[in-house]
């Protein structure tokens, strides 16, 4: 691999290749996630931050749902409200985030596997196509992932150096990670556990460990401040769907039937070549598993993919509905896809340099393909509604099968107000949104779609 000056000018290169998709369009995959969080950005933006009480915009005038702690969303509007709005900023700043998870994700490798190991594994992080495409998104995990990088890292050399203050950092940082995505902590405490146990340092860690209580307290808090908020949600049982955001067990775990399904377990297999490791990674990723045991560190990384493949299983509803919950595995992939090129230029007496150009090369490509695409219908529909309605309007959606908390015509439109989609679509639903929330515009896309009972309307 290069010096480490070209080390830098390469990342810098892979980095600045997010700015080809910086356009003002959210675009999918998982725009509808975005959506929410950039309706976030823009309540806090235009009407001031307030952490407590985030707003969607699927709610009509009852716009207050809380879901994960928006801190992020907070930080991107403060900046916007300094430097001003507009999308090509807010995507830098994501950006930052993910560049500073990379940052702290280089840190643990160089401590853990090697400078040599851990400047190609942080090239090959930079490379992944979950990472190309969501570094540069309106999307929180990689401010997550940042939080929870650092957190690691503080730790490490915390017992590593028996320095309290490093363990008091690290706690800071899981107060943030746990408050926002606390299954992204849990899928390193396998890892932190086994570190411990390395450094022979049990009885110091149980001394300082009281660092990370306030981050279960806050978890603790913010849970309940949800359960309360959300609980408060009004009861519009009569939308298709629709259900107060509490409860939703069955939504971060799922059944035991998905565990047992084989199509779920091939979508996961998918994602874990595609998305994760890339096609340009996935026979560097065979070399790395291959050879395993050879590696630096391997028995720390055997612990880190083993908290995340308990991860997994626990959180596999989340795993198997979302890609971006594969986020956390970019690290073990990167690590073992480097170690898989430098195993690959020993055999083959190729240049690793070379090697990596290639595995970039067809992750960029494969993003290229895949990712990107911005929905050009939803945008006009959106304009259209924007462009006819008043500013205030609380407006009824019904376009295609849209869910009721579907935010992507809404959002875009810069509008409050609700999805009902076609096949419930009924007179009283209209009207009871009419006379018991305020509803005033109801915009029908496809009117032949509608029953003939809505003819009226």
């Amino acid at each position: 691999m290069p010096a480490k000056s070209n080390f830098l000018r390469i990342a810098t290169v892979l980095l600045l290749l997010r700015l080809l998709h910086f356009g003002p369009e959210i675009d999918a995959p998982h725009d509808w996630r975005q959506c929410d969080t950039a309706n976030y950005i823009r309540d806090f933006y235009e009407n001031g931050i307030d952490l407590l009480h985030p707003k969607v915009c699927w709610m009509g005038a009852s716009d207050t749902v809380a879901l994960e702690f928006p801190l992020p969303e907070a930080i991107v509007a403060f900046l916007c409200q300094v430097f001003g709005n507009w999308m090509f900023l807010q995507r830098l700043i994501f950006l930052g985030f993910f560049a500073g998870a990379a940052f702290y994700f280089y840190r643990i490798a160089q401590l853990i596997f090697g400078q040599k190991p851990a400047e190609l594994s942080t090239l090959v992080y930079l490379a992944l196509p979950l990472g190309l495409f969501y570094s540069r998104a309106i999307h929180i995990d990689f401010s997550v992932i940042l939080t929870a990088h650092a957190m690691l890292y503080y730790f490490l050399v915390g017992v590593k150096n028996r320095q309290w203050t490093h363990i008091l950092v690290s706690g800071v940082f899981a107060i943030m990670a746990a408050m926002m995505k606390i299954p992204y902590v849990f899928c390193l405490l396998p890892v932190m556990m086994y570190w411990i146990f390395q450094q022979k340092a049990w009885s110091w860690f149980f001394k300082t460990g009281v660092f990370y209580l306030p981050a279960i307290a806050g978890f603790w808090w913010w849970q309940q401040h949800v359960a309360a908020i959300n609980g408060a949600m009004p009861d519009l049982s009569y939308i298709a769907h629709y259900r107060k955001m509490t409860q939703s067990t069955t939504w971060y775990f799922g059944t035991r039937a998905q565990r047992f399904s084989l199509y779920s377990w091939k979508v996961l297999a998918q994602r874990g070549i595609l998305d994760v490791a890339g096609i340009g990674g996935i026979l560097f990723l065979v070399f790395g598993l291959k050879n395993f045991k050879k590696m630096p560190g391997s028995i720390f990384l055997f612990w880190w993919i083993t908290g995340l493949a308990v991860y997994l299983l626990v959180f596999f509803n989340l795993n198997f509905v979302h890609d971006y919950y594969q986020i956390p595995l970019l690290a073990p992939a990167a690590v073992l896809c480097a170690q898989g090129i430098l195993l690959a230029s020993e055999k083959w007496k190729w240049s690793a340099g070379g090697l990596f150009s290639l595995f970039a090369i067809l992750n960029f490509f494969y993003a290229e393909l895949f990712y990107y695409h911005v929905d050009q219908e939803k945008v006009e529909v959106a304009r259209l509604i924007r462009e006819n309605t008043p500013d205030s309007a609380l407006v009824i959606v019904t376009y295609e099968n849209m869910d009721c908390r579907d935010p992507r015509v809404l959002y875009r439109a810069h509008r409050r107000g609700w999805s009902v989609e076609n096949g419930a679509l009924k007179p009283d639903v209209i009207e009871r949104l009419r006379k018991e929330q305020g509803a005033q515009v109801w915009v029908c896309v496809g009117g032949r779609s509608t029953p003939a009972q809505m003819d009226d309307y």
